[in-house]
């Protein structure tokens, strides 16, 4: 067994921050989507409902995702050490699949 006992909070930081920015491209195109069925449908009777208003989605939805998961994957780092450090930290059991001979 091997034991986990500190992240890196810049790493969790940094890769929770991408992971949740490539989420938000996937949901700001739904919203694009959306916006854009909702612009044939209604026309011009809502002049920001339009395809225009679903682009800013598609821009700013992944910026915003990734600056709350830049953020809360720190805060979930520091608190991942926090209780690590006072309670043990989290066992993993590792398998080697490819041994390498000794010989």
């Amino acid at each position: 067994m091997q034991v986990i006992k500190k992240i890196d909070v810049g790493s969790a930081a940094k890769v929770y921050g991408l992971t949740l920015g490539i989420l938000g491209i996937v949901i700001g195109l739904i919203y694009a989507l959306i916006f854009s069925s909702i612009s044939s449908l209604v026309g011009e009777e809502i002049p920001m409902a339009g395809a225009g208003f679903g682009v800013a989605m598609l821009i700013f939805i992944p910026i915003l995702y990734g600056i709350i998961g830049v953020f809360f994957g720190a805060i979930g780092a520091l608190v991942y050490n926090f209780v690590g450090n006072k309670f043990g930290g989290l066992e993993v059991e590792i398998v080697d699949l490819n041994p390498i001979p000794q010989g």
